[in-house]
């Protein structure tokens, strides 16, 4: 896949294997993760076919965490630390990925919110039975 691949470009192009629940999926951990952190966006993972592609979900700025005063600070902030470290999910199972993280397996084009509930309001009106033809 291009290293400018998006979400819309899988579900245009028919690779995205059941785009509706896949979206779901994803827009799940972008909503954790905007409530943590703030806008945060999905970019795709390069490897394999775009069918359950590997997913990141990132804060769209940069997070800093205040300086460690004492010994204390790692384990009161380790949840939010850990997440903004490791926010790769499995196509598949949508799990946490521990592998696969260096910037090279993802693409450089990211897909906001937005434009997530966007793609997904398409998908669900494409499913929809079409009004013309009825008599």
């Amino acid at each position: 896949m291009s290293d400018h691949t998006t979400l819309r470009d899988l579900w245009e192009s028919g690779r995205l294997k059941q785009p509706e629940e896949f979206l779901r999926q994803v827009w799940v951990r972008l909503r954790d993760c905007e409530k943590l952190f703030g806008p945060s966006c999905v970019c795709v993972g390069l490897t394999g076919s775009g069918a359950s592609p590997n997913y990141r979900v990132q804060p769209i700025k940069k997070v800093d965490f205040p300086e460690p005063k004492d010994g204390r600070w790692l384990a009161e902030n380790q949840y939010e630390y850990l997440a903004l470290r490791n926010c790769a999910y499995s196509g598949v199972s949508h799990t946490r990925k521990l592998s696969g993280l260096g910037r090279e397996n993802w693409s450089k084009i990211a897909n906001t919110f937005g434009e997530i509930e966007q793609l997904r309001r398409e998908i669900r009106a494409k499913k929809r039975p079409s009004k013309a033809g009825a008599a």
